[in-house]
């Protein structure tokens, strides 16, 4: 598919598209900073291929220039949506979710829409509450090339509704023919159901025409949602206000709060908890590189912990510190700080079996070892 194409065509076919204001990026939802780093990389490495979004010089844009975090599915987990081309070569488009600890690419149609021409390629989207389709197949009204809404199935992409709208015999009649899912219907009756099917709904029509006025822009969504993903993976740490209790005493661990979570040294935590049901001893693997945590066991103290914080925002950067709980490896969030590692408390709770709850009036953090963990 050519890039190369006629300005004028191209303006009359994408004037003809319903446009709504600029979808930027989403929020990243209950995206994990794991999987904020998975798409960050995803996003880099088709950067580093094509390039940042610039304008061509066929007045279209190239390089990766249309990305948007969107949650196809309801789950709670956005999906990274982008589209781009490399220098004056044809558009395309991924999708990719993240589970089970991996970014997987979804199968969608590989080029961008574009109106069944060399002209005017384009990317439709519908996004709502708990829902969103990508609109393959948008193309000149009355084509009778079928238009497919695409979502999300599990970890797969799957044909939402299918539709095709034709004229008949004699042009000049206006007689459209369609069909819906394969079976006939009537013009209004397609009408009704695709206003019904996106009811609510909000419409994103990108136009990868870098003139003005010619559909929606693309550009800005790729800066808008790396920012949003690096409030996930590099994130400004704040120390933490909140009060902590130990088995009700108070306690002063040194805590950062990143993204409404409190993250604590592992020695901190150890220090506060020996002698209690969930004490355990932090050691240094050097021979494998990794930090070895023994349940139950003592800890041993070196000397540093619960130190005082300095005030102020500190910058912070996910890392994949690797630790061992009794010889089995742990899915921890943590983040390295001024040369320090800072684990997420909850999952510390979790993966020791030790309560954690938050009380929000008092603002105040209680950790209970006699009591098992429970999740939020």
């Amino acid at each position: 598919m050519s890039k190369t194409g006629k300005t004028f065509l191209c303006a009359a076919l994408t004037g003809a598209m319903v446009l709504t204001a600029a979808g930027a990026a989403d929020g990243t939802g209950g995206l994990s900073p794991q999987g904020a780093r998975a798409y960050t990389e995803i996003l880099d490495t088709a950067v580093s291929i094509c390039g940042s979004e610039r304008i061509g010089t066929d007045g279209l844009w190239d390089g990766i220039c249309l990305a948007r975090l969107i949650d196809f599915d309801g789950d709670g987990t956005p999906e990274l949506y982008y589209a781009g081309a490399a220098a004056d070569g044809p558009f395309f488009q991924r999708l990719f979710t993240y589970a089970d600890g991996k970014a997987v690419q979804l199968d969608i149609p590989d080029e961008v829409s574009n109106f069944g021409t060399d002209v005017s390629p384009a990317a439709r989207l519908f996004v709502g509450e708990g829902r969103a389709y990508l609109v393959d197949g948008h193309e000149v009204i009355m084509s009778g090339k079928p238009v497919t809404y695409y979502t999300k199935q599990g970890n797969s992409a799957a044909a939402a509704l299918t539709y095709t709208e034709t004229l008949g015999e004699f042009p000049n009649e206006a007689e459209h023919i369609c069909t819906l899912d394969g079976e006939s219907i009537s013009y209004a009756g397609l009408q009704a159901a695709l206003d019904d099917f996106t009811a609510g709904m909000t419409e994103a029509s990108y136009s990868f025409w870098a003139s003005a006025g010619i559909g929606e822009s693309p550009a800005g969504t790729v800066a808008a949602t790396r920012q949003a993903l690096r409030t996930l993976t590099n994130p400004t740490a704040q120390v933490s206000t909140h009060r902590v209790t130990v088995d009700g005493k108070a306690a002063a661990p040194a805590a950062y709060e990143i993204n409404g979570n409190n993250y604590c040294k592992l020695r901190d935590i150890a220090q506060l908890l020996r002698g209690t049901a969930a004490q355990f001893e932090v050691t240094w693997n050097g021979a494998a590189q990794r930090i070895d945590l023994t349940d139950g066991a003592g800890y041993t103290s070196v000397g540093g912990e619960l130190a005082a914080l300095p005030a102020g925002g500190k910058a912070a950067e996910l890392t994949g510190a690797s630790v061992y709980l009794d010889g089995r490896q742990l899915d921890l969030t943590a983040y390295n700080i001024a040369d320090n590692n800072y684990f997420k408390l909850r999952d510390l709770g979790a993966a020791l079996d030790f309560g954690v709850t938050w009380d929000n009036g008092t603002r105040t953090v209680a950790i209970d070892t006699d009591a098992p963990y429970a999740a939020e």
